[in-house]
Formats: C-alpha cells, sequence, structure tokens
C-alpha cells in the first residue's frame, strides 16, 4: 500500500466515512437491506426474519425518507402494503455481495440463492476492472489536495457505547457482517487500521473515541478475529484484510447515492492495471468470459 494519509487526511475520511455509517452501517437496517433484497417484502415477512417490529418500523420510515425503499400499496381493501427497493437500495447490493463473498469465504455460510442472480461468488475480492485477484495492500489510496480543502469543520460523533443484539439464528449467512458492520465505532477503527492507524493514542486522536469504549472494541474486533496486537499497536489479520471490499463498496454507494455527503478525498487505483479499484465479488459469466476471449482471438488473428 501507499504511504500514510496525513492526519488531515485521515480525518477528511473519517467524515465521509461516518456519513455514511449513519445511515446504513445499524444492525437492524443492514437486516432490512438484506431481507428486501432476498424477496421478503411485508412488513411480517421482515419481523418474521429478525427485526423486531418496533425497530422494523423506525428503520423502515428512515429508509424511505432517505429514497432506498419505497412503500407500495398490494391491497385496497384492506389498504396493505409493501416495501421494495428503490434504485438507491438495489444499488446497494454489490454492499452485500461482497458481505456474502467474504462470509463464505471465511465463515464457510453459503448465501441464498436469490441474492446471488445465478452468478458464483469468488473465494477472493477481485477487480472489477481486470478480473485479476486483488487485496488491499494492491490498491494505491491517492489523497486528493481539493477534497482536503472541502473537509468541514471538525464533527464530533456521537455512538453509543453498547450494541445491538440480535437472535442468533436471525440472517446466519449474514451473522458475522451484521456484528462488524453493525457498529459504527468498530467500522471507523477499521478504517483506520487499513489507513495504518495502529496506536492506541493514534486511534483516539484520529476517532475521537473515549479511552475506555475503544478499549471495548479493539477486544471485540480482535475476539471477531480481525484485528491483532503486535509491538507497533493493532494490525489487521487476514480475515481483517478481507473487507477491504465490503469498505469500498459502502463507500462507492455513498459516493453516487447520498447527495449532502462530504466525499472522501481519495482515490483508490488498482496497481497491476492502473484502473479505479472497485471489488468484484462474482467470478465471470462463462459465456461472456468466453466472447471476450473469441474477441481477443479474432482481433489477434485480424492484424
Amino acid at each position: 500500500m501507499s504511504a500514510p494519509p496525513s492526519p488531515r487526511a485521515t480525518a477528511a475520511i473519517l467524515v465521509a466515512v461516518r456519513q455514511a455509517a449513519d445511515l446504513l452501517c445499524d444492525r437492524w437496517t443492514l437486516m432490512l437491506l438484506a431481507l428486501l433484497a432476498n424477496g421478503a417484502t411485508r412488513f411480517a415477512a421482515l419481523v418474521d426474519g429478525g427485526v423486531p417490529a418496533r425497530l422494523a418500523a423506525l428503520r423502515l420510515r428512515t429508509l424511505e425518507g432517505a429514497g432506498l425503499v419505497v412503500k407500495l400499496p398490494y391491497c385496497l381493501r384492506p389498504v396493505r402494503h409493501e416495501y421494495r427497493l428503490t434504485p438507491a437500495g438495489e444499488a446497494f447490493l454489490p454492499v452485500l455481495h461482497e458481505m456474502l463473498r467474504w462470509e463464505a469465504a471465511h465463515n464457510a455460510m453459503p448465501p441464498p440463492a436469490a441474492l446471488l442472480g445465478g452468478r458464483t461468488l469468488r473465494n477472493v475480492m477481485a477487480c472489477a476492472a481486470c478480473g485479476a485477484d486483488a487485496d488491499a495492500r494492491g490498491v494505491a489510496l491517492q489523497v486528493t489536495g481539493r477534497g482536503i480543502a472541502a473537509l468541514p469543520a471538525k464533527q464530533r460523533a456521537t455512538r453509543r457505547s453498547t450494541l445491538d443484539s440480535a437472535d442468533g439464528q436471525a440472517l446466519p449467512w449474514l451473522a458475522a457482517s451484521l456484528d462488524i458492520f453493525g457498529d459504527k465505532w468498530g467500522i471507523e477503527i477499521l478504517v483506520c487500521a487499513f489507513m495504518r492507524v495502529r496506536r492506541f493514542g493514534a486511534l483516539r486522536d484520529a476517532t475521537g473515541i473515549a479511552a475506555n469504549i475503544l478499549s471495548n472494541r479493539l477486544e471485540r474486533l480482535q475476539a471477531l478475529g480481525l484485528l491483532t496486537p503486535g509491538g507497533e499497536g493493532y494490525w489487521l489479520t487476514p480475515r481483517g484484510l478481507d473487507l477491504y471490499g465490503v469498505l469500498v463498496a459502502i463507500q462507492n454507494w455513498a459516493d453516487h447515492w447520498l447527495v449532502a455527503r462530504t466525499r472522501a478525498p481519495i482515490r483508490l487505483v488498482h496497481r497491476s492495471c492502473g484502473a479505479a479499484f472497485l471489488p468484484s465479488a462474482f467470478l465471470p459469466d462463462p459465456a461472456v468470459a468466453h466472447a471476450s476471449a473469441l474477441a481477443v482471438s479474432v482481433n489477434h488473428a485480424m492484424r
């Protein structure tokens, strides 16, 4: 990876992450999006999927207000409604796909077929541009001065010190991802780890997390197998490093769909091919791969 960002660049990146996480990174919100994508559109089905009724109603209103979900009548007498993903909600699917790829690779949890659309998940993350296997070390992080200049005044986040818990049987194919990405403080610590902010004091300065909460989250991330302590602070494990695609997918969604958001002042470039990096969770479609190979052969033959 490239040199670590400056403290101001790190702060700008965390502001952008925080704005996306405030909307998306909540256990119940993620569960609702996953259930809707899997075909559960009626309120009762969403509650049966593991989201408490009161929280389902609250989060659905939030998702409607944010433009990810639309409420539509499916019966007029009596009036009954169902919930559908909007284009913005459907654009969140690559985030879920990266979570499913990670779950299958590290937790041996097979995903629902409906979420895959007939495609096959990869074992490792790949570059969407060139199709080659990729990881965080193979992606260059380029900081843009214009983005840093646009950084708003320092924001102090308010986060819950306690975490929501859920029935262990709810969405077993996404359970570990919900534990990780349902905690906004944990996400900020992971982002810092990817930017090589590793020491306790540096993590506290970057995130503004109280010392006791930071200690709790670091212990939790170690228990989840994502971080390991070392001489220079806390390091990402292979399991933690492979979450990079989820974080990039969240950032990409937010940059395209959250209008009033401070964009992260960075550009990600896949070192191997030089293209802007986006993760790909699926193996190439065999028919598409065959057509591409045939086109290459024809081009060579015509030279």
